[in-house]
């Protein structure tokens, strides 16, 4: 009796059990800490320092989706280059709206969809970037965005030409750490992109500094007194870098479209958090305990 037949049959079903079991690894998102190529640029993730995001492949890897951990609310979060380079594109398109593209030298690059503001905002093409420069903002620009805010991200690499499209991507790495699988996701990643500017950057002790953009960035407006003409449109707020100071434990903040808040130290980290959208400060008043 010959056991061929019998064999074959056992290593399909071990071939047909492999591929369930790494299709069940690829669907849980295990980041694999693979090496990148021999001259892949250290990218790291295109947000401030020490931030947290949730990455998926769904339907497009090996780019990737960003949006913010939990997806709270990602309109608007600053988004930086994922490493030095050059702006070598810059444009909008139906698809993939607000767009811009990086070159990071040796025929890598990077691509940044869906961009908030027009793609010339904040940087020009032949400008160069390094991981500091703010490039845009997350937003939902473009038919493909599906009309949800989030960054759809590409690492791409074309030997020669300053033009990259979708055929020339390659599976994504963040800080030497690969993320790519079909239907694959990751809830929780940190940035390390620690040359980013971060939030309470040059706030004064002593002072109340408000910040137009979302995570501590765009115009500062700083007071350590009443200010009944202040105009700085703001989205967040950072009181005394997280310090206390005697005299200073709490400023009332009204509004040129009405209502007003208290700032106080006690909140977490010694911030306060106001609407997201802009607002203009009409005046700020030191005072006692927030009631």
């Amino acid at each position: 009796m010959s056991f061929a037949p019998l064999r074959a049959a056992l290593a399909t079903l071990v071939a047909l059990a492999a591929v369930l079991v790494l299709g069940l690894g690829t669907a849980a998102g295990t980041a694999r800490a693979a090496a990148p190529p021999a001259g892949k640029p250290a990218f790291q993730l295109p947000f401030a320092c020490g931030t947290t995001w949730q990455l998926d492949t769904w339907g497009h890897d090996p780019a990737v989706d960003i949006m913010a951990e939990g997806n709270p609310g990602s309109d608007g979060r600053p988004v930086y280059a994922s490493a030095p380079g050059t702006v070598s594109a810059a444009y909008w398109d139906a698809g993939s709206g607000n767009t811009l593209q990086i070159s990071h030298g040796n025929g890598w690059f990077t691509a940044y969809y869906h961009l908030q503001e027009a793609p010339d905002t904040y940087v020009r093409t032949g400008q160069a970037v390094t991981g500091a420069t703010l490039i845009g903002t997350v937003g939902k620009t473009g038919r493909n965005s599906g009309n949800w805010a989030h960054l759809h991200y590409e690492q791409r690499y074309r030997a020669s030409g300053g033009f990259t499209d979708e055929r020339d991507r390659v599976p994504v790495h963040f800080d030497g750490v690969e993320y790519s699988g079909a239907q694959a996701e990751w809830p929780s990643v940190t940035s390390r992109n620690c040359a980013s500017p971060q939030p309470w950057s040059g706030c004064p002790a002593g002072h109340v500094c408000f910040w137009s953009g979302t995570g501590g960035t765009g115009t500062v407006c700083t007071t350590a007194v009443n200010v009944p003409s202040s105009t700085c449109g703001l989205r967040r707020s950072f009181f005394n870098n997280g310090d206390p100071q005697p005299g200073y434990d709490h400023a009332y903040v009204t509004f040129a479209e009405g209502g007003s808040q208290c700032l106080h130290h006690g909140w977490a980290e010694g911030r306060g958090d106001f609407p997201a959208g802009g607002r203009t400060i009409r005046s700020v008043t030191w005072g006692g305990e927030c009631p």
